[in-house]
């Protein structure tokens, strides 16, 4: 009877585990995140140390012996507390530390930055426009003002590209 209100708990703490990690772009770090002694594990992302909780909770439904289990108990609330504490404290993380994002979603992040400069590019010049006085400068002003929605254009449809090759591998933020 105690050893099931525990797997259920155990099992309740994984849930909320699965969906705090899931909140947050899994990418790897540059060395693993845990002491061996705590993670066997020595992958570098989140979802690699969720695994091996599963599988240790897996193991700990199966055993039979009270001690193993007492013992497998333990070390699946240090794993789990280690793992909580690691999820919430990712928008802490100095900018090196924090996981690399996949080359596509650095293409992307790059794409969106290209849109948001053209946007203001844009708003200057419509600005600059609407202020201007000779019909020359109007005239050089509508020139650029095509060829900077344009740029805009190909862009957006560059993230679109980006966006969509993300979408099937399943990496889209």
């Amino acid at each position: 009877m105690v050893s099931a209100t525990t797997q259920q708990r155990l099992a309740a703490c994984m849930t909320a585990l699965r969906s705090q990690i899931a909140q947050h772009p899994d990418g790897r770090c540059r060395t693993p995140r845990f002491d061996q002694q705590l993670f066997t594990t020595t992958g570098t992302r989140l979802a690699d140390y969720l695994l091996e909780i599963e599988r240790n909770l897996e193991l700990f439904g199966r055993c039979q012996n009270a001690q193993e289990r007492l013992w497998l108990a333990d070390r699946l609330l240090n794993q789990i507390a280690a793992l909580q504490r690691e999820a919430s404290s990712q928008q802490l993380r100095p900018r090196r530390e924090q996981p690399a994002a996949s080359p596509r979603q650095q293409k992307l992040e790059e794409y969106r930055e290209y849109e948001r400069r053209l946007k203001a590019m844009i708003d200057q010049r419509e600005q600059r426009l609407a202020r201007a006085e000779s019909l020359a400068v109007q005239q050089q002003l509508k020139q650029d003002l095509e060829v900077l929605e344009g740029r805009l254009a190909r862009c957006r449809q560059a993230i679109a590209a980006v966006e969509w090759a993300l979408s099937l591998r399943g990496d889209v933020r």
